[in-house]
């Protein structure tokens, strides 16, 4: 069991989310796909109106870096405090060399630690996990950035996936300082089911089928395979985990203020909320808007919670996360005001 509830006090310090500025309507991704469909028919499948995509020119730390850069001119005594960087992302700039010291350099943060964590759809919370354990074992503060970028890897032939996805980042520190705290952070817990671990993939580009051998340009490509079955174990992978992870706390489903959940589209969202029976307006949406933001979401929409100013102080936040890989976790914030 991968159960974290610290010992100490750990906070959440700060929100910036980040989405490009180039905006792609329905109408907009049907043009770019040459696609006979309106823009009404992607709406109704998949409950997204828009999303963002970067420009030819960026890349996951361009992203990364608006997101990061904002919080730290936002709290410069954080600054000073940092010692860790912590990039969740699976759309690095490069194969290699990781993304995160590239993030490191750019920001200014000498002396600072990076690393990027790969946990696809699950990356901000399982972010969110690593970073609170560091700030247990060191005292020091992380920054916790979470970048995707989908765009480019998507194919102009499928629409399962290129109606799906966007293109965002979220950051904020992990902290044990809490002046200036949107939530405390409370206890988190990683789950994961490997049976399904392919279902969403880009076939070509790692150790098993470097691009050399698969010259084939679809093969770069996000694919989505059984669509039905990827529907069913995403809305699984949220409820499971979310009902063991509470159960594990002592806690039910009606003692929650707040949930975050993966924006994965706005139905899976609808579906998970209906299993858990949690009211629709406990439930936080921004898929409509962003798309799927892949690790990004949940981060993106937190800070979309805060910005809203409708917490209130002790209100309980779970942050529920599942998708590529059969990856899954889930955290539970405390607001702070």
């Amino acid at each position: 069991m991968s159960l974290h509830r610290p010992a100490s006090a750990i906070y959440l310090k700060g929100l910036e989310a980040t989405l490009p500025e180039r905006l792609m309507t329905n109408d907009d991704v049907a043009a770019w796909m040459d696609a006979k469909l309106r823009g009404s028919w992607i709406e109704q499948k998949t409950g997204i109106r828009e999303r963002h995509w970067v420009s030819e020119e960026q890349a996951c730390s361009d992203l990364a870096y608006l997101s990061a850069s904002r919080l730290l001119e936002a709290f410069p005594e954080e600054h000073a405090r940092v010692r860790q960087l912590v990039l969740a992302t699976i759309s690095g700039d490069y194969l290699t060399p990781p993304t995160s010291p590239l993030l490191q350099e750019r920001l200014g943060l000498q002396g600072v630690g990076a690393f990027d964590l790969g946990a696809a759809c699950a990356g901000f919370v399982t972010g969110l996990h690593v970073s609170s354990s560091l700030v247990s074992s060191t005292g020091d503060s992380v920054l916790l950035v979470a970048c995707d970028i989908r765009s480019k890897f998507l194919d102009r032939r499928d629409l399962s996936t290129s109606a799906l996805f966007g293109d965002g980042s979220a950051a904020c520190f992990v902290t044990a300082a809490r002046e200036g705290a949107a939530f405390r952070y409370l206890a988190s817990r990683l789950f994961s089911d490997g049976s399904v671990a392919d279902i969403i993939s880009i076939p070509s580009g790692g150790s098993r089928a470097p691009y050399t051998r698969s010259p084939a340009p679809e093969t770069c490509h996000l694919k989505m395979q059984q669509g039905a079955a990827l529907f069913v174990k995403a809305v699984e992978g949220m409820t499971e985990s979310a009902r063991q992870f509470l159960g594990d706390l002592g806690l039910t489903i009606g003692e929650l203020d707040w949930v975050v959940p993966h924006q994965a589209n706005l139905h899976l969202l609808r579906e998970v909320a209906k299993r858990l029976q949690v009211p629709s307006e406990k439930v936080v949406e921004t898929v409509q808007v962003t798309g799927n933001t892949s690790g990004a979401s949940v981060g993106i929409a937190l800070e979309a919670l805060q910005k809203r100013q409708v917490t209130k102080a002790g209100q309980k936040v779970l942050l529920v996360s599942a998708g590529g890989g059969g990856l899954a976790a889930c955290a539970l914030l405390e607001a702070m005001s």
